[in-house]
C-alpha cells in the first residue's frame, strides 16, 4: 500500500520525522535483548483490505519499536472468528517484511459471543445483596452496569438475566418473600413482614465466560490451537480476572457467583455459600472468627483459580509458538489496590509472564519485585498519556528504576495517525534511543536491599483491619530515606520463590539485606518457620504483628530499618544521589530532568571501589570484573572515562555499548555512527552498527 498518508500527515503536523536511508544498519535491537515496544489497538480500519498496512509502515518507518503488542478493540469481531484469524494472519505477515515482531491478545474475553453460543450455562453472575429494613414493602435490586477495556468502544458486559435468589432476616434465617420482576433490568420482591430488617440476594448474569467455568481452559486452549499457523511472536493477557468493579464489591454486598464457584466453595470446606456471601457482607449469622474465615476461602479461591487461568495461558503460549515466543502484558489493572482483591486475588506474582510488567502508575515497588519472580533484567511498563511531552520523563524515571516502558499510543486520544505522529515525533523517542543501549549490558536487575512481605491473605480480608495493605507505604518511605525495597506477598514464601540461600533471604536474583515482615494475621504454620530460619541468616529479619519470635524485631518503622541500614552499609560519599545499582554490581545513571532528550553527565564515583570519571549524555552505565577488569559499559553521547588502567578520550561524542560474550570476548555496538572511532576500536573482538530514529 502506498505510504503517502503517512507522508501527508507528518507535513500537516509540521514534523520532520525522519526515514532511514536505505542500506543503513538496522536500527531495531536484537532479538534476545529487551524489546522496545509499541501498542497496537485494532479499529475497524485495520479490518478493511490491506487495512492494517498503513500502521505497520508508520511504525516502521518512523521508530526503532522492534514489538507490537497487539489487541483487539472492536467487540463485533471476535477473535475466534475465522475472518479475523485471516486478517490477523495477514497482518503479522506483512509486519515480518517490515521487521516488527506481534505479539497478538489472545484473551477469551475477545470471544465472549462465541463462548455463550457454545457453552450459554457457563457465564459469569454476580450475587447482590442488600439490606432493608421494615416497613419496606416493595425491594428491588438492580444489575450494577460493569465494563472494561475488553468491552471498549463505549459498550459494556451485556447483562442476560435477572433472578430472585435467596432472602434472609437480620439472624440469616429463611424469610419467605413474594416475587414480583425477576430480570436483567432487575429483581423485586414484596414481603409482609410487619418490622425488623431483611437481606435480599439477587443474582444477575453477564455475557462473558464464568471465571469458574469448566469449559473455560478448554476454550482458551481452542483459541490458541485456532491461531497456530500464524507465525506469532507471542500473545498477550492483559488485565485477566473477574470484570472490573468500581464500587467497595463485597463491602457493599457485590459477590462473583456461579454454580461452578459455588461447587469449589464447598470443596474447599465452605458452607452454603449465598448463606456465607450474607455473613461476609453482613457479620450476622456467625462469630467474627467465622466471618473472616469465609472472607480468606472467598478470596482464596478467587486467586487460585485466575492464577491457573494465567498459567495455562503461559504455558501454551510457549508450547505453541516456541520458548523465546514474548508471554505479555500486565496481571495489574488499576483500582489499586482495592479493586485487584475482588478481581484477581492480586494475583500478579502467581501470573506468569517473561518479564514483570504493570501499568499506569503502578507503584515502583511492585514492578521491582515482579523483575526478581520472573527472572529477567528489566520490568515493563504500559504507559499512556494524552500529552506527548510526558512520556520522556516517565521513560528516564523507569530506567533509573530498572525497567522500560511498552509505550501506549496517546491517551485519552483518537488512535488516528496524526495522533500517533505526535508522539514519535516527540523528545520521548530522542530519551529512547539513549536508554536503549542499556539493553545491551544489562544481565541484572535493580538492586533492593529491602523486601517489604506483606500478609497476602490479611491484604485480601476486607473484614480484617489491614485490607489493602500491601506495605506500599511502608516502601515508599524507606525509599525516601535512600533504600529501595521490593513488595512481596507471604504466599511467595508458600511456593517457595522467597527463599533462604546462602545464609541470606534471597528472591530471584535478589539478596536482601533486612526483610520487613507486615500483618501476620491469617499465615499459616510454615509462614512462622520460615521466619525462625530467616531469623539465623545473615538478613535482618522484622515483623509487625504476630506473637514474638526469637531473633525478629517486632514494630519495626521505615526509620528503623533505615537507620539499620545506614550502619550497616553506607554509600560512598562521593557517589552520586541519583546512581542506580543492579543485583549483579552494574553501577548505573540515567538523567532526563532538564532535556526530556537527556541530561549531560559530568560524574565522578566509585563503583565496586572502583574509581570511575566519565562525561556522557543522558544515560552511562559500568560494570567491572572481579579482577577490575571492564565487563560491560553503555554510554549515549560519551566523551570521556577513566576508570582504574582505562581511559577513552573521544573527539566526537559517541553512542556505544561494550559487553563479554558468551566466549568471554569483549563485543561491541555503536549507534548512529559509520565507523568504530579509534579510542574504542581496541577495546571489542567484534563490532556491530545500530542506526537510530531519530
Amino acid at each position: 500500500m502506498p505510504r503517502l498518508p503517512v507522508r501527508i500527515a507528518s507535513l500537516a503536523l509540521g514534523l520532520a520525522l525522519p526515514v532511514l536511508a536505505a542500506g543503513s544498519a538496522p536500527n531495531r535491537l536484537p532479538r534476545e535483548l529487551p524489546p522496545e515496544i509499541y501498542a497496537w489497538f485494532w479499529q475497524q480500519a485495520e479490518f478493511q483490505p490491506g487495512g492494517y498496512k498503513p500502521f505497520i509502515d508508520l511504525i516502521a518507518d518512523h521508530s526503532n519499536f522492534g514489538l507490537l503488542t497487539t489487541s483487539l478493540r472492536v467487540p463485533a469481531r471476535e477473535i475466534a472468528f475465522p475472518e479475523t484469524h485471516d486478517q490477523i494472519r495477514r497482518a503479522v505477515g506483512y509486519a515480518h517484511t517490515r521487521g516488527l515482531r506481534v505479539a497478538l491478545d489472545l484473551d477469551v474475553r475477545l470471544a465472549r459471543g462465541t463462548f455463550l453460543k457454545r457453552y450459554p450455562d457457563q457465564q459469569q453472575w454476580m450475587l447482590r445483596l442488600r439490606s432493608f429494613p421494615a416497613p419496606a414493602r416493595r425491594l428491588t435490586i438492580e444489575p450494577v452496569r460493569l465494563n472494561d477495556h475488553m468491552t471498549a468502544p463505549g459498550g459494556e458486559y451485556e447483562i442476560l438475566a435477572g433472578r430472585f435468589v435467596r432472602a434472609f432476616d437480620a439472624k440469616l434465617e429463611p424469610v419467605e418473600v413474594r416475587v414480583i420482576e425477576q430480570s436483567g433490568r432487575g429483581v423485586t420482591v414484596e414481603t409482609s413482614r410487619a418490622g425488623g430488617e431483611i437481606i435480599v440476594a439477587a443474582a444477575f448474569e453477564y455475557r462473558t465466560p464464568d471465571v469458574f467455568a469448566p469449559a473455560l481452559l478448554e476454550f482458551q486452549n481452542g483459541i490458541h490451537e485456532q491461531y497456530r499457523d500464524v507465525p506469532l511472536d507471542g500473545a498477550l493477557k492483559d488485565e485477566w480476572g473477574f470484570p472490573p468493579v468500581y464500587n467497595r464489591g463485597p463491602r457493599e454486598g457485590d459477590f462473583w457467583y456461579s454454580g461452578f464457584f459455588e461447587k469449589a466453595y464447598r470443596e474447599a470446606g465452605g458452607g452454603d455459600m449465598v448463606r456465607d456471601c450474607a455473613l461476609m457482607f453482613t457479620g450476622a449469622g456467625g462469630s467474627p472468627a467465622e466471618r473472616a474465615a469465609a472472607v480468606n476461602r472467598y478470596e482464596r479461591l478467587i486467586l487460585e483459580r485466575n492464577s491457573r487461568i494465567e498459567r495455562h495461558f503461559y504455558e501454551n503460549v510457549k508450547r505453541i509458538w516456541g520458548r523465546d515466543a514474548f508471554a505479555g502484558t500486565h496481571a495489574t489493572w488499576g483500582i489499586m489496590p482495592t479493586g485487584d482483591a475482588f478481581k484477581n486475588g492480586y494475583d500478579w506474582w502467581w501470573a506468569p509472564r517473561d518479564y514483570g510488567q504493570t501499568d499506569e502508575d503502578w507503584p515502583y515497588p511492585v514492578r521491582t519485585s515482579l523483575a526478581k519472580k520472573w527472572g529477567k533484567p528489566v520490568w515493563y511498563n504500559q504507559y499512556y498519556n494524552s500529552d506527548p511531552e510526558a512520556y520522556a520523563p516517565e521513560l528516564w524515571r523507569a530506567a533509573r528504576n530498572g525497567g522500560r516502558l511498552n509505550v501506549h499510543p496517546l491517551y485519552p486520544a483518537s488512535l488516528s495517525e496524526d495522533r500517533h505522529l505526535a508522539l514519535l515525533g516527540s523528545p520521548a523517542m530522542r530519551a529512547g534511543a539513549r536508554i536503549r543501549l542499556l539493553n545491551y549490558i544489562t544481565r541484572a536487575p535493580i538492586d533492593s536491599p529491602v523486601a517489604v512481605v506483606f500478609g497476602h491473605a490479611a491484604a485480601l480480608n476486607w473484614v480484617g483491619p489491614h485490607f489493602a495493605d500491601l506495605g506500599l507505604e511502608f516502601a515508599d518511605e524507606l525509599a525516601r530515606s535512600g533504600y529501595r525495597a521490593d513488595v512481596i506477598p507471604s504466599t511467595e514464601i508458600e511456593s517457595g520463590a522467597l527463599e533462604l540461600r546462602d545464609e541470606w533471604v534471597v528472591y530471584g536474583a535478589q539478596r536482601y539485606r533486612a526483610l520487613v515482615f507486615l500483618n501476620p494475621d491469617f499465615e499459616p504454620p510454615g509462614t512462622f518457620a520460615f521466619l525462625k530460619r530467616a531469623a539465623g541468616s545473615k538478613t535482618l529479619v522484622f515483623k509487625r504483628g504476630g506473637e514474638e519470635i526469637p531473633g525478629v524485631y517486632d514494630s519495626p518503622s521505615p526509620g528503623r530499618v533505615a537507620r539499620w541500614l545506614d550502619g550497616s552499609y553506607r554509600a560512598h560519599p562521593l557517589q552520586p544521589a541519583d546512581l542506580s545499582l543492579l543485583t549483579d554490581g552494574t553501577c548505573l545513571l540515567a538523567r532526563g530532568e532538564k532535556d526530556p532528550g537527556g541530561d549531560p553527565i559530568e560524574e565522578t564515583f566509585y563503583c565496586g571501589g572502583r574509581r570511575v570519571a566519565a562525561r556522557a549524555t543522558g544515560v552511562f552505565a559500568i560494570r567491572f570484573t572481579s579482577t577490575g577488569d571492564l565487563d560491560a559499559l553503555a554510554a549515549s553521547g560519551l566523551r570521556f572515562l577513566e576508570a582504574g588502567k582505562l581511559r577513552i578520550e573521544l573527539a566526537q561524542p559517541v553512542d556505544t555499548a561494550l559487553w563479554r560474550g558468551a566466549d568471554g570476548r569483549m563485543e561491541g555496538v555503536v549507534q548512529r555512527a559509520q565507523a568504530v572511532p579509534a579510542a574504542l576500536r581496541g577495546l571489542a573482538a567484534r563490532w556491530s552498527f545500530l542506526s537510530s530514529i531519530p
